[in-house]
């Protein structure tokens, strides 16, 4: 192997940057090839100074160079293919013409022997094989058919005629036997392959369905002990009720940490590189809020003129990235009406790839929500001098989109202020080489305002006590464990136990909000949401969903959001963090 590497850093024309990693192992081989395939013409052609006609020598010093023009040209991506089918029939009638006409015939026999080798070398399996069978029945019917003007060949002894023929066929058997090999062993591994495939989704749905199942009674004891905590009076009572909170928030670490494993490296997880709009992937973005903000909220989209209008990478990602920031902003917010402007510059180019600098940023300042309840105001940059941005990445419950910053190479910083906040990050995107003249420009600027107007029916203000809520879930045990922990509070709950029959009483009744569930038979959760929100975009109507979920790996809150709802909640929860949230959306 070490020769190997030596040998093409010997060689110029391997140390070409130009060419994709296949094409440049293609143009090794070839480089390799014809270049001792030169060497081997020029040795030919001193030897035969010495021992044959000086005309004869001359010819093969002109082979030799026209094989050099040729390889040249073919390192230039000049006439490609033809040179080098040229290339291998030049060197194919220069030795049979060293066969047929020079006085060292058996020199002609041993060097005719090598053409498979320059062939295959050239041209590659296929061609490669072709040419040297072509060569080789011209090669055994010179050597083997009596033809008067061939006197020479005749002198030639039989066992040297069989030794020339088994060195011109060594090659192509070594190859015919190393295909056979190449090919089992890739089919070999593709099988491989396919098993780890099976076996890594078998797993990550064991740990979905593990972790579904889990949740959902862990939430109910959660709950349970709560009611039993606020209706009792005894003190051995209130103790055991104590023990079974903290064995049961012990089990939720478990569990959550179980789901982290599963999460951890986004990175091996593999992502998909499409060409795709920046511009459409953030604006599209941008317009799943439409719908979730009754207030006035504007949003200011400005990407950098000097950033190429298509790009490649995984616009899923992005979008779950600009997703997070923006529900994080807008949930968070200190007041009702906010600006959100992102900002999309170029930090540095290069002739495949190019560095994004992006900011999300609020013109009002956002609580940090330290406990259910209970937030904190940042008064000035300075107020948490000891809180690094970790601390704002775990309270505003971004993660996830830390961990898909890293997976390509950057690192979100927050910056939070008394005015305002931001969140920026670095992101690298390949550039495409597909012509894009005709696609569509992308605006320097653009401001896409969701604010009240006069034929939008906007919901009034609702207190919990007198909301009309609608619980979506299929679980008998859970619809009970919810209704009791809310029946104090509020005095109206309708309940539906799937999602079509969450849509028939939707279109029947009047609702301040929902509680949505997402695993239901016959109509899951996120397809009820869409079909809810089709209808509300008829009638200018919003009505507020929580989902509450024991889907809780990577990428369910998303898609919940996605779908249309406001807030996500998973199971197991407090019951205090789900009345919070209620609340919240309810004025």
């Amino acid at each position: 192997m070490n020769l190997a590497n030596s040998l093409l850093k010997f060689f110029p024309f391997t140390q070409k940057n130009k060419y994709e990693k296949e094409q440049l192992v293609k143009m090794q081989s070839i480089s390799l090839t014809g270049s001792i395939s030169i060497l081997f013409f020029l040795i030919l052609s001193i030897i035969l100074f010495f021992s044959s006609p000086i005309s004869i020598s001359i010819i093969y010093l002109t082979v030799t160079v026209v094989l050099f023009i040729s390889l040249l040209l073919i390192q230039k991506n000049i006439l490609t293919e033809e040179l080098k089918q040229a290339f291998v029939f030049i060197s194919g009638i220069a030795l049979l013409f060293l066969l047929l006409y020079g006085e060292q015939t058996i020199l002609g026999v041993f060097c005719f022997s090598i053409l498979p080798l320059i062939s295959i070398g050239i041209l590659g399996h296929s061609k490669g094989w072709l040419y040297s069978i072509i060569f080789g029945i011209l090669f055994g019917a010179t050597l083997f058919i009596p033809l008067d003007f061939l006197m020479s060949i005749k002198e030639v002894p039989l066992s040297i005629k069989i030794i020339g023929i088994a060195i011109f066929l060594l090659p192509l058997v070594h190859l015919a036997f190393h295909d056979a090999l190449r090919v089992n062993a890739q089919n070999q591994m593709e099988k491989q392959l396919l098993d780890q495939k099976s076996s890594l989704k078998l797993k990550e749905e064991f740990i979905s369905n593990l972790s579904h199942q889990i949740r959902t009674p862990l939430n109910n004891i959660m709950v349970v002990a709560n009611i039993l905590e606020n209706i009792s009076n005894d003190e051995k009572q209130k103790d055991l009720i104590d023990t079974i909170h903290a064995s049961t928030n012990n089990l939720v670490n478990v569990v959550n940490s179980m789901v982290e494993i599963s999460n951890v490296d986004i990175k091996e997880r593999g992502s998909i590189n499409i060409n795709f709009s920046l511009y459409s992937t953030i604006n599209s973005t941008i317009k799943l809020f439409s719908t979730q903000n009754s207030n006035q909220t504007a949003f200011t989209l400005k990407i950098d003129e000097s950033i190429p209008q298509n790009l490649i990478g995984d616009p899923v990602r992005i979008k779950q990235i600009f997703l997070n920031l923006i529900e994080s902003i807008l949930k968070n917010r200190s007041s009702s009406k906010a600006n959100v402007t992102i900002k999309v510059s170029k930090a540095k180019e290069t002739d495949d790839s190019i560095e994004l600098i992006t900011e999300v940023s609020s013109n009002k300042p956002i609580l940090l929500p330290l406990n259910e309840g209970h937030n904190l105001y940042i008064t000035n940059e300075s107020s948490l001098t000891s809180a690094s941005t970790q601390m704002y990445i775990d309270l505003l419950e971004l993660s996830i989109t830390q961990k898909l910053i890293e997976s390509n190479g950057g690192k979100l910083k927050i910056v939070l202020s008394a005015e305002d906040a931001a969140f920026s990050f670095p992101y690298t995107l390949n550039k495409t080489t597909t012509d894009t003249k005709e696609a569509m420009p992308i605006p320097k600027s653009d401001t896409i305002e969701f604010e009240n107007k006069s034929d939008v029916s906007t919901p009034k203000s609702v207190d919990l006590e007198n909301a009309n809520v609608l619980l979506v879930e299929d679980n008998l045990i859970n619809q009970k464990i919810v209704v009791l922990s809310l029946k104090k509070l509020v005095k109206n709950i309708d309940i539906a136990n799937n999602g079509k029959e969450a849509l028939d009483k939707f279109g029947t009744s009047r609702f301040d909000i929902i509680l949505m569930d997402i695993q239901m038979p016959i109509m899951n959760g996120i397809v009820a949401t869409k079909k809810i929100r089709e209808i509300e975009a008829s009638s200018n109507s919003h009505t507020p969903i929580i989902a509450i979920t024991a889907n809780a790996l990577l990428g369910d809150k998303e898609e919940c959001l996605a779908a249309g709802m406001d807030d996500y909640i998973s199971k197991p929860f407090q019951i205090e963090v789900l009345i919070q949230k209620m609340k919240k959306l309810l004025k």
